[in-house]
């Protein structure tokens, strides 16, 4: 999708959902997507839900939203080992993990949340956001603690949610799971 393609949707969807007023967070609590670009306030930021329907690799989906549009999401808080480059082999647990995030996230429905402390979107033009599961389940903490990802910090500006990741990560580090138990650190 392209970044104005995705700017227009998440303008439209904070003009039907009245982003001036509350709109709802979350599962869980959060803050919803939107887009700085259009004044929208952070505390009234609209969610993105939708059906995740191609995980790439660890660390990305692609959302169909009830409009049917494509979102691509780069979900925030995590890096996972790379399988996808044709130039380079694989790095070590990155099949898996593009497996644990095709197990856990392929065909569900889910809500995609941004970060107040992040951009909307990357250099790709994909939305940066979490992903959260039916059950309210934040799936960056979950790939942490699988082992799947690592905790990730971009331009030394941490996500809302990295204690709660770095937390999992250090779990999955003691019991040796996932990449933490074959992977040279």
């Amino acid at each position: 999708m392209s970044r104005s393609l995705g700017l227009a949707l998440i303008a439209s969807v904070a003009l039907v959902s009245g982003a001036v007023g509350a709109v709802a967070g979350p599962p869980g609590g959060g803050v919803a997507l939107g887009a700085s670009a259009f004044a929208v306030p952070a505390s009234a930021r609209p969610e993105v839900v939708g059906k995740v329907i191609f995980v790439p690799d660890g660390d990305t989906v692609h959302v169909r939203d009830s409009l049917g549009s494509r979102i691509k999401v780069r979900v925030l808080g995590i890096n996972s080992p790379e399988d996808r480059n044709p130039q380079l082999p694989a790095q070590c647990w990155g099949p898996e993990a593009t497996r644990f995030a095709r197990t856990t996230l392929l065909n569900k429905q889910v809500t995609v949340v941004t970060d107040t402390t992040q951009d909307a979107f990357d250099r790709y033009g994909r939305v940066l956001g979490y992903v959260y599961l039916a059950d309210g389940s934040n799936y960056s903490v979950l790939a942490a603690r699988a082992g799947a990802a690592r905790a990730y910090i971009f331009h030394r500006r941490p996500v809302t949610e990295y204690p709660a990741i770095v937390a999992a990560e250090a779990e999955a580090r003691a019991a040796g799971r996932g990449l933490w138990g074959v992977c040279p650190a």
